[in-house]
């Protein structure tokens, strides 16, 4: 439960019978239709079985409880008791309540009973045990004159906790945990919800710490001793509070014996509870305890759906209601049911029977009777061609698989988009239910990528989950102090909603302020310059640009609120004006309006921004002079996914979510995803670290040694199947992937679960995926394609479906341009070719070109290169072995190591252990250079050469002159994977530096010296005991001096032209056969 289920009192007195809560009815909590909905009589009231007007039989003061099946109409029983006892029998309304296990449920069900009461009430009808139980505390407090409790929320409870683990709490000793629970035990999110639990069953159990210490010696469990003390300290601090506090349970057990002492309970006379099963043993205290002051108590549940028994909810509770209740509690077993046909109720039976019985039986027998309902909404259930199954045609239960989980998902979309568009389904009343929370964020962006609009409760994530809100509290945690701002973090606000600036635009920026350093003659990288110009204010200014505009916006912004923080102002404030002045709300809201893929993601934007700030406000509240930053921890450290009341967006969309957020509900379609073995069922044993279900089971006095642990959690996991496939009316679809890594649940095994079904959709029935269909078939026809495809494309055309009409097809429209880079037919036109790009032009004139026009960034290898040549460059002065050790020439790399960005620390060291390596070998090449007696003629020296209208340009690393005179040239290289020896024999580097030799146009080189020829260095790896290795070129003669003259030539003319053909048979190795280069050699129109 969360904060904010708040009560106040009746007609003045403090009770129980009028709230503070606000009307839920309408903030987006998902409206999945009423559970076992009945036909209407001509009276217009509901038609009731048999076994249904037994219920409403019972006499004003008769307690029960009423066991029935899945979808046999218990909640709709429980609306006309309601209703039969105000209108038939003159119950006030005041006089009743209602018990729903979750908000979500209270919230399904408020609306619904204020409707068919039709009378005015002191607040909803509906409401949660924890509102409740808070309006009776918060009451108490009031009459004693004390201030209120507030309700300790999950994710808040956590992080005390966490801070209590870690030493954070100002605690001095802590408790003595076991050798097997260590330091990095304690600090796992497991870890702390298994203490959680364990200490909730302490309080729901009435004990206290010393009881459970005591269990703990009793039964040779250290671990609960340890607990015990831990639960000391736990106290210690929460009594620190400046105003009292109070977790779910500790809240419902203050109201337990509140209740036992005689509170007042307003007008309140009956009390009907929906879904026992989901209850605890807290709340069955707390239901005694207001039985035993004469409350008559109706409860309504099924023992084999139970949800949360891995929380301590008790199916049991229904076969012994009378006795936990301590009241005679008469037993109704509904016998029909009304949800569903026989086929989905004859699978919903064969799970029931192979769950553990937990007392009563006898709903299981119940039949259905209600009318076949074709799934796909066919009146008489005829095949349908366009169905892409052959198993499971015209059944209320489907079974899919595919092998990634990403076919599945798309399967999946087409399967609902199939019952939406063709059988006419409201998306609202479709559902998709899967295990784990953890397998709901990738399910969703796969149905939002087939138009499929889904949404789910803003309590199944935590807030920085959520996109939009992840960046306003990381901006916000820069503003308050709370985080430093780094180079990472500033890359990642300037590429968020606030400031706006995509990837392409950031690396624009980046640029242009690179340019403004090296005009200063600094040497700063680019994302360093990001980083000091967000973190002054004012580095944008000088840029020129939109993007720079955007980026200096969002600078001052961040100033702003960084003042704001300084002077006082608390997170809310600076929460709201780093989001009002970002500009987002108006542009969000209007999307939001619209419909599709946008329109989905701009509502749940802005349902994780309304979340964060009903976070920001709640903590305001708790601690109203708490330091900003101390909600910046606190989210940071949150792993518990927070119920909130925040309204989230209410348009149609299929629920998304795990079974316990459907406890219920009822909808047309319900698909159970990712039905895998060892997820669903998990056949691991929950609370093996603290053992929190033996202290329950010790509690009540169990065998424990008895009971079978596997056997219970097979139990658990078959009810949140039952749960989850019973919530179908029409059609139960099961998914999972089958692959040699992944294997179907035994779950699928059961009798009435159809063969898997085969054959693959044609499309995904998208609009999307019908242009692309059609388009395909256009381009590629295959044998027995539609002749009609083309004329169907161009009526999708004509009604303005994107990328329908030919002129949109990428490859189709005309060149921009046909004129050649240069023209030669100019006499005063040059072609400047570099002899390294030479060889790349002649591999692939694609990706000269594309490497010329759109470069990509230059990796970390080719940033070290650099560092490394201008080592070798400062050494040119060197005349003794001495200048040129690994040492000096370290000296010099570190001058400009602080230009390198590395991802990761662990990346920086590798990289420094693969330049020492290359120091090393270039350090052995000039030692042996220097004790041979040779000498350098010029280092990074330029040159040019001309051949008609082609320039030859370039810089040599090296050239040298030997000992005997002749002049070699040396081209330093720091790859690791050498050329052959043809490949050095034709190496247009070295052959161009020959040539430029031969013309005189290297300084210091007279074109008639003698050539020894040119030399590519390798000081990666060596060879003959050298660290480095020398591949040599032959000086080259005139004849082939002239041959290379030739391939200049060549290359110059064909750089100038206005094609560039790309090569398709390259070497999967070679980085020229990348993905940037081979994306244009695919046709032109794909689907």
């Amino acid at each position: 439960m969360v904060a904010g289920e708040r009560a106040g009192a009746v007609g003045g007195e403090p009770g129980i019978g009028a709230t503070g809560e606000p009307q839920l009815g309408a903030t987006g909590e998902p409206r999945l239709g009423a559970t076992g909905e009945p036909q209407l009589g001509a009276n217009g009231e509901p038609r009731l079985d048999a076994s249904q007007r037994r219920v409403l039989e019972l006499g004003l003061r008769d307690s029960a409880i009423v066991i029935g099946a899945p979808g046999s109409g218990k909640t709709t029983t429980l609306v006309q008791f309601a209703v039969d006892r105000v209108h038939r029998l003159g119950l006030d309304p005041s006089a009743l309540l209602v018990l729903a296990p979750s908000r979500v449920a209270a919230n399904r069900l408020r609306d619904r009973l204020a409707l068919r009461v039709d009378r005015p009430t002191n607040g909803p009808l509906a409401r949660t045990v924890t509102s409740v139980a808070f309006s009776i505390v918060q009451a108490q407090a009031t009459l004693r004159d004390e201030p209120a409790p507030r309700l300790l929320t999950g994710a808040e409870q956590d992080s005390i906790i966490s801070e209590l683990l870690a030493g954070a709490a100002g605690i001095e000793g802590g408790p003595l945990w076991p050798d097997q629970i260590d330091a990095e035990v304690r600090a796992l999110a497991g870890f702390r919800t298994e203490l959680r639990e364990l200490m909730m069953r302490v309080t729901e159990a009435g004990l206290r710490p010393g009881d459970l210490r005591t269990a703990g010696e009793r039964y040779d469990r250290a671990e609960w001793v340890a607990t015990a003390d831990f639960m000391v300290d736990y106290e210690t601090v929460i009594d620190r509070f400046p105003s009292p506090y109070l977790d779910s349970a500790e809240l419902i057990s203050e109201a337990t014996r509140s209740i036992a002492d005689g509170a007042p309970l307003g007008a309140l006379e009956l009390l009907l509870v929906d879904d026992v099963q989901e209850h605890g043993a807290a709340t069955l205290e707390f239901l005694r305890a207001l039985a035993g002051r004469g409350v008559t108590v109706v409860g309504f549940g099924d023992p084999d759906v139970a949800a949360a028994t891995f929380r301590g909810s008790d199916p049991l509770a229904l076969a012994e209601f009378g006795r936990r209740l301590g009241v005679e509690a008469q037993t109704i077993t509904l016998d029909t049911v009304h949800r569903h046909g026989d086929e989905v109720r004859g699978l919903v039976t064969e799970i029931s029977q192979r769950i553990g019985a937990s007392g009563v039986v006898e709903h299981r027998k119940a039949a259905a009777v209600a009318e076949t309902v074709d799934p796909a909404g066919r009146g008489d259930g005829s095949a349908d061609a366009d169905a892409d199954a052959d198993a499971g045609e015209g059944s209320s239960i489907r079974f899919v698989c595919e092998n990634t989980p990403a076919r599945l998902h798309r399967r999946i979309g087409r399967v609902l988009r199939e019952q939406h568009l063709l059988y006419g389904v409201p998306w609202s009343k479709m559902a998709v239910v899967v295990r784990s929370g953890s397998l709901l964020a990738p399910i969703e962006r796969s149905l939002a990528l087939s138009d499929v609009p889904t949404r789910g409760s803003v309590g199944s994530r935590t807030v920085q989950d959520h996109h939009a809100a992840g960046h306003l509290l990381t901006a916000a945690a820069v503003a308050v102090g709370a985080e430093p701002l780094t180079e990472a973090s500033a890359v990642d606000l300037l590429t968020g909603p606030l400031s706006g600036l995509d990837r392409m635009a950031l690396r624009r920026l980046r640029l242009a302020l690179r340019h403004e350093e090296l005009a200063g003659g600094g040497a700063k990288q680019g994302t360093q310059l990001l980083y000091e110009a967000l973190l002054t204010g004012v580095g944008f200014a000088s840029v020129d640009s939109t993007p720079a505009r955007r980026a200096h916006r969002f600078a001052t912004t961040l100033a702003e609120a960084t003042r704001l923080a300084i002077d006082g102002g608390s997170i809310e404030e600076v929460l709201w004006h780093l989001w009002d002045r970002s500009g987002l709300a108006g542009p969000w809201a209007s999307a939001a309006l619209g419909h599709g893929l946008a329109a989905d993601e701009a509502n749940r934007q802005l349902d994780g921004v309304m979340a964060l700030f009903t976070a920001a406000k709640r903590f305001v509240e708790r601690a109203p002079g708490a330091p900003a930053s101390n909600f910046i921890v606190e989210a940071r450290s949150a792993t518990i996914r927070e119920d909130s009341l925040t309204p989230t967006s209410a348009g149609e969309a299929v629920w998304l979510g795990t079974p316990n957020t459907v406890v219920g509900a009822e909808v047309d379609v319900v698909v159970v995803a990712g039905m895998q073995d060892g997820v669903w069922p998990n056949p691991r044993v929950r609370g093996t670290l603290l053992y929190p279900q033996e202290f329950t089971q010790r509690v009540a006095g169990l065998p424990v040694e008895e009971l079978d642990a596997r056997a219970s959690v097979l139990s658990d996991e078959l009810r949140l199947f039952e749960l989850a496939v019973s919530r179908a009316r029409s059609l139960v679809v099961l998914a999972a992937v089958d692959s040699e890594d992944e294997h179907p649940s035994p779950f699928l095994r059961f009798p009435s679960v159809p063969p898997v079904e085969t054959g693959a959709a044609e499309h995904p029935l998208t609009l999307r995926g019908m242009v692309g269909h059609l388009r395909r078939e256009v381009v590629a026809p295959a044998a027995d394609a539609p002749a009609d495809a083309a004329a169907a494309l161009a009526r999708l055309a004509a009604a303005g479906v994107p990328g329908a009409s030919p002129d949109e097809w990428y490859g189709l429209g005309e060149p921009t341009t046909t004129e050649p880079l240069i023209d030669l037919s100019d006499a005063e036109a040059r072609v400047r070719v570099s002899p390294s790009q030479m060889e790349t032009f002649e591999k692939t004139p694609l990706a000269w070109f594309i490497d010329k026009m759109a470069a990509m960034p230059s990796g970390i290898a080719a940033n070290v290169g650099t560092i490394v040549h201008g080592a070798l460059e400062n050494t040119a002065d060197a005349r003794e072995p001495s200048d040129v050790t690994p040492e000096k020439l370290w000296e010099h790399v570190d001058d400009r190591w602080s230009e390198l960005t590395f991802e990761a620390p662990w990346i920086a060291e590798r990289q420094r252990r693969a330049v020492d390596t290359l120091v090393n070998g270039l350090s052995e090449y000039l030692t042996d250079f220097l004790r041979s007696g040779a000498t350098l003629v010029n280092a990074e020296g330029a040159f040019e050469v001309t051949i008609d209208q082609v320039t030859l340009s370039g810089k040599i690393d090296r050239v040298e002159r030997t000992a005997e005179g002749e002049i070699v040239i040396v081209d330093l290289k720091t790859g690791r994977n050498a050329p052959s020896q043809p490949s050095v024999d034709q190496n247009a580097q070295l052959g161009g530096y020959q040539l430029a030799g031969r013309r005189g146009a290297i300084p210091g080189v007279e074109g008639t010296e003698v050539s020894a020829g040119g030399a590519l260095l390798y000081v990666s790896k060596g060879v003959r005991g050298k660290s480095y290795r020398l591949l040599t070129q032959k000086p080259l003669t005139d004849e082939e001096l002239a041959g290379f003259e030739t391939r200049v030539l060549g290359a110059g003319h064909g750089m100038a032209a206005a094609v560039f053909p790309g090569v398709s048979d390259l070497d999967e190795r070679d980085p020229k056969a990348g993905f940037v280069y081979r994306i244009h050699l695919v046709g032109a129109v794909s689907a």
